[in-house]
């Protein structure tokens, strides 16, 4: 999909973001590409990598995690995304050193709190220029809105469960079929969105089933007074 992304002409930057499903170094190595291919934007990256990943020196990340000592995490906060959400603490370490197959990146140790285990730190590796601690721990969540979308396409459209064969172009009709149904639902209840209130999927699609439901029993109950009238 990425090597398919066409980003708009006005775009003079693009950053790709992936947790470390995604954090593999095919993909970075791709956007590695495609800056050199495109020489009128940059194309960086922020992705969580596992703690196997080695240096060019043939050193283990996982040993820089395991035993950096606690108070090399300096306390920082990443903006909130929305007016409902409060801003987060963390505890970040940046260091800057070269990955075997990648080349020289920014990693950033993020955790919660400082007294949490030293195996349990999100591992962030950038090749984003001059960049702080604190800006990738804000760029890192902003993925957070595309993984609720695919979950909310996934558990209450559908998307996946379709019955279709290997055709490239069935799939992406599969695809579309629960992405008109999405739009299809806050169309007929964008009403229902209050601007700074928490509001879900699920949460609407119960709303406009009783709506449905609401409005057939009238029209049921209308039909049948009219009818009684007209007997009578």
């Amino acid at each position: 999909m990425l090597g398919q992304f066409k980003p708009p002409c006005w775009a003079e930057q693009v950053i790709v973001e992936g947790d470390a499903a995604y954090g593999a170094k095919a993909n970075i190595q791709l956007v590695q590409k495609l800056d050199k291919a495109d020489a009128s934007r940059d194309w960086n990256f922020v992705f969580a990598i596992p703690k196997t990943w080695k240096t060019a020196e043939d050193k283990s990340v996982k040993d820089l995690v395991t035993h950096l000592p606690r108070h090399y995490y300096k306390r920082t906060w990443s903006p909130r995304l929305s007016e409902r959400l409060y801003r987060k603490t963390y505890w970040v370490y940046a260091k800057c050193l070269c990955l075997r197959d990648i080349g020289d990146v920014t990693l950033v140790l993020s955790k919660t709190g400082r007294n949490v285990s030293p195996g349990n730190p999100k591992l962030l590796v950038t090749n984003l220029p001059d960049v702080t601690a604190r800006q990738v721990v804000w760029l890192y969540p902003f993925r957070w809105s595309i993984e609720l979308i695919n979950r909310n396409l996934k558990s209450d459209l559908g998307l996946g469960q379709h019955q279709v064969r290997g055709d490239l172009e069935r799939h992406e009709k599969s695809f579309g079929m629960a992405v008109l149904a999405y739009l299809f639902v806050l169309r007929l209840c964008h009403h229902k969105i209050v601007p700074g209130k928490p509001w879900s999927l699920s949460e609407l699609q119960h709303s406009l089933r009783l709506e449905v439901i609401t409005n057939q029993v009238k029209h049921k109950v209308t039909v049948q007074l009219g009818q009684k009238q007209k007997a009578a």
